[in-house]
C-alpha cells in the first residue's frame, strides 16, 4: 500500500477576468471537488487563494457549499497563506502577517476551523517567514523536495516531514516529492501507484488544482478519460491511502533541516537573464551524460525568486513603489487593503505563465498602489515631489505629482517610467520592454512518452529565434537617441537603427526644482568624425492635467543628424491616432481618455506597436504591450524642444 499526502492548491490573480474564473471553476475546480466527495476515503488539503475563494462564494454558491460539507465531514483540511497570494518573504513582516490574518479570518468566518497549515506562495522559502508564520499559529508548510536536495539531502530519503527553526520558532516542513508533481495527473494511473508502493514512507503531493482541468489536455485526460476516477479507484480499494497533513504532522519528524533561499527548480531557471539559463540547460544535459539523472540538481542551481527583480526593472519598479508605501505607516484600511491587492505574486516575475507580461496583470497592480498613493498623500505621509533611490538600484527617482497625473523619472536615461492617471488609476506607461528569455535561444528536444500528457513544463515553443524583436535599452518615454541617418519605423520596431549617443541607457542627475525635475546628462556623440561633447538638459513639470517636457541639447559636432525622441505608451486597446499640425492625439475609448502631445519643432511622426512574444501555458503568446512613438528631428548642433501632454475624457 501507498502512503501519500495529497494536496490542491487553486489560485487567480486578483481581478482576473470573471470568464477565466469561472472557466476554471467548471472545468478544474468543481468536477474534481465533485468526485472527491464520491470516495470519502480520499483525504486531501485544500487552498484556494483568498480573492478566488470570495469569487467561488459570491458566484458559486453550490460549490463553496459542498467544501463546507467535506470540511465537516473531516475529508478535507483547509490550509491558510497569504490572502491575496503574495510571496511572502517579499513583502514586510507586518503585512506578511495581515495577509495570513485575513485568510485565517475568512476560513474561520466561514467553515468555522483555525487551520494550522499554511500553502507558502510559489514554495518561495526563506527562513525569515518563521517568526511570523508560528506567532500566527502556523505549524506545517509544504516545499519541494528540491529545497532539501539543495541543502544536500538525497531524494529518497525525504519522507514524512521534517522540522526547522529560526529563532528558535520551530515550524515542520513536508518535502514536496517532484516525481508525483510529474506523474499526477499526468501519467496512467497504474505508475503513480508503482511509484508509491516502492516509495519510503510517506510521500507528499501539493500542487496546482488546474492541472486537474484547466491546463492544455487536462479536462479530456483527467475526466473524460478517466484518470481522476481511476485514482480515486485506488483510494477506495486501500491501494493507496491517504491521509491528512495535520494527522501526519503529530507523528515523529524525520529529522532536522536548513533550508536555502529556493524555491522549486524550475523557478531557478526562470529567474536567470537568458545567457545563464542557456549555459545552465547546457551543464545540465553535460551533467547527466557524464554523471547520470539526478545529478544536476544536487550541484547546479539556478536563481532565487528575488532574481526576478533584477531580470525585470519593471518588476523591480512595481516591488519597490509597493514597499515605500508599505514604509509609510498609514493607518487606513482602504489604504492597507489596496496594498494587500498589490502584492499579489504573479505579476512580479515570469515562467510557464504570462506573469510580468500580461497587461491585465500590471493594470491590476497600478490600480490598486496609485488609490494607495492618493490616500497616503491626502494623509500627509507621502510629501511630493521626491526624489530618492527607492528602486534600491543605486539610482535615484523621482516622483511628482499633478492634478490629473503622478509621475516619475527614473536617473536611467532621463525617462518617464510612470505615468499614471489619478481617475480612473491607470498607468499609461506600464509597458514592458521586450526581454531577452531563456526559451527565445535555446530549446531542447524532449523524449516523446508513450502514455500520458505532457505537462506545461514539457512544451516546446515554436517560433523562431531571430524573429524575436529584442530591447537593448527600457522602453520608457522622453527617451533621448541620436543618429546620423533617417530612422524607419521598422527600423523603430526592431531596434536597429544605428544610434551615436549615450543618452537612451546611461544615467542623468536628477535635481528637484520646485515642483518640477530636472535631468541632465553630459555625454557624448560617437561619429567616425571623432567623439563630441553634448550636453542634454530635461525638465518635467506637471500642469493642470498634464505634463510640460522641455528638453536642451548642446554638442560640439555641427552636423546634420537626426534627434529620435522616443516615447511608449500602454493603452487598455490600440489608440485611436489623429495628427494636426504638430500635435499628435492617442484616444483610448476604452479607458474614456485621449492623451494629446503638441511639439514646438516640426517633426515626422513614427509609431509602431510594442509587442512581446512570451511563453503562457498555452504555448508561445504574442501580447500587444502599447505602441512605440518617435518624434525624428534634424538638427545642427543645438536644438531646444517643448512637448506638451495633456489628458482628456472622451
Amino acid at each position: 500500500m501507498g502512503k501519500l499526502l495529497f494536496g490542491v492548491h487553486n489560485h487567480q490573480p486578483v481581478d482576473n477576468f470573471r470568464e477565466v474564473v469561472d472557466s476554471a471553476v467548471e472545468r478544474a475546480y468543481r468536477p474534481f471537488i465533485e468526485a472527491a466527495a464520491k470516495v470519502e476515503r480520499f483525504k486531501f488539503a485544500l487552498h484556494f487563494s483568498g480573492w478566488l475563494f470570495e469569487q467561488v462564494k459570491l458566484r458559486h454558491r453550490e460549490l463553496f457549499e459542498l467544501i463546507r460539507k467535506l470540511v465537516e465531514r473531516g475529508q478535507v483540511e483547509l490550509v491558510t497563506g497569504g490572502f491575496y497570494e503574495p510571496v511572502l518573504a517579499s513583502i514586510p513582516g507586518d503585512y506578511r502577517k495581515a495577509q495570513v490574518e485575513k485568510m485565517n479570518a475568512f476560513l474561520k468566518e466561514n467553515f468555522g476551523v483555525e487551520p494550522k497549515g499554511l500553502w507558502l506562495t510559489e514554495r518561495v522559502w526563506d527562513d525569515s517567514i518563521v517568526k511570523d508564520l508560528t506567532e500566527l499559529g502556523v505549524e506545517w508548510t509544504a516545499v519541494d523536495d528540491y529545497h532539501f536536495i539543495a541543502a544536500g539531502f538525497e531524494r529518497e530519503e525525504l519522507h514524512g516531514y521534517y522540522l526547522t527553526e529560526s529563532e528558535g520558532r520551530v515550524l515542520k516542513l513536508f518535502p514536496i516529492d517532484k516525481r508525483l508533481r510529474y506523474l499526477v495527473p499526468f501519467k496512467p494511473v497504474d505508475e503513480v501507484s508503482g511509484y508509491l508502493k516502492g516509495a519510503k514512507g510517506l510521500r507528499t503531493l501539493f500542487d496546482d488544482g488546474e492541472k486537474f482541468g484547466v491546463w492544455p489536455g487536462t479536462y479530456s485526460w483527467v475526466y473524460e478519460k478517466g484518470w481522476l476516477r481511476s485514482f480515486l479507484e485506488l483510494v477506495e480499494a486501500g491501494e493507496v491511502e491517504t491521509l491528512h497533513f495535520s494527522q501526519a504532522a503529530e507523528e515523529k519528524a524525520s529529522g532536522i533541516a536548513y533550508l536555502p533561499s529556493v524555491s522549486y527548480y524550475e523557478m531557478g531557471e526562470w529567474s536567470l537573464p537568458a545567457e545563464r539559463f542557456k549555459e545552465l540547460q547546457e551543464a545540465k544535459e553535460l551533467l547527466e551524460r557524464e554523471m547520470g539523472p539526478g545529478t544536476p540538481e544536487k550541484l547546479l542551481r539556478g536563481g532565487i525568486w528575488k532574481s526576478f527583480f533584477v531580470k525585470y526593472p519593471e518588476s523591480n519598479y512595481m516591488h519597490k513603489r509597493m514597499l515605500k508605501l508599505c514604509s509609510l505607516g498609514v493607518k487606513s484600511g482602504r489604504f492597507t487593503e489596496n496594498l494587500l491587492k498589490s502584492q499579489c505574486n504573479d505579476v512580479f516575475w515570469h515562467g510557464v505563465f504570462g506573469g510580468i507580461y500580461l497587461p491585465v496583470l500590471r493594470d491590476n497592480f497600478w490600480r490598486y498602489t496609485v488609490e494607495a498613493t492618493k490616500e497616503a498623500a491626502e494623509a500627509g505621509r507621502l510629501k511630493l515631489p521626491l526624489i530618492e533611490d527607492f528602486n534600491l538600484d543605486g539610482l535615484e527617482e523621482a516622483l511628482i505629482r499633478g492634478e490629473e497625473l503622478l509621475v516619475g523619472v527614473g536617473s536611467l536615461a532621463g525617462a518617464v517610467v510612470e505615468l499614471s492617471l489619478l481617475n480612473p488609476p491607470f498607468n499609461v506607461q506600464a509597458v514592458v520592454s521586450r526581454h531577452t528569455e531563456g526559451y527565445h535561444i535555446y530549446s531542447r528536444q524532449r523524449k516523446k512518452e508513450n502514455e500520458g500528457i505532457s505537462t506545461i513544463h514539457e512544451l516546446e515553443a515554436t517560433f523562431k529565434a531571430e524573429d524575436v524583436p529584442r530591447d537593448w535599452h527600457r522602453k520608457d518615454s522622453f527617451i533621448c537617441h541620436f543618429c546620423p541617418n533617417p530612422v524607419t519605423e521598422e527600423e523603430l520596431l526592431f531596434e536597429r537603427f544605428r544610434e551615436v549617443g549615450d543618452f537612451a541607457n546611461q544615467p542623468f542627475e536628477l535635481k528637484l526644482l520646485g515642483s518640477s525635475v530636472t535631468a541632465e546628462r553630459r555625454g557624448a556623440l560617437y561619429l567616425e568624425e571623432g567623439v563630441f561633447k553634448t550636453v542634454v538638459r530635461k525638465s518635467f513639470t506637471p500642469t493642470g492635467r498634464g505634463l510640460l517636457y522641455r528638453q536642451e541639447i548642446e554638442s560640439d559636432f555641427k552636423g546634420k543628424l537626426y534627434h529620435l525622441l522616443e516615447l511608449n505608451l500602454h493603452f487598455t486597446e490600440i489608440p485611436r491616432l489623429g495628427r494636426k499640425g504638430g500635435t499628435v492625439t492617442l484616444e483610448d475609448k476604452n479607458l474614456g481618455k485621449r492623451i494629446k502631445l503638441s511639439l514646438s519643432v516640426p517633426f515626422e511622426l513614427l509609431l509602431t506597436p510594442l509587442e512581446t512574444f512570451h511563453q503562457s501555458e498555452r504555448g508561445l503568446e504574442r501580447t500587444l504591450q502599447g505602441v512605440t512613438l518617435g518624434f525624428l528631428i534634424p538638427f545642427r548642433g543645438s536644438l531646444k524642444t517643448t512637448v506638451n501632454l495633456e489628458v482628456e475624457n472622451v
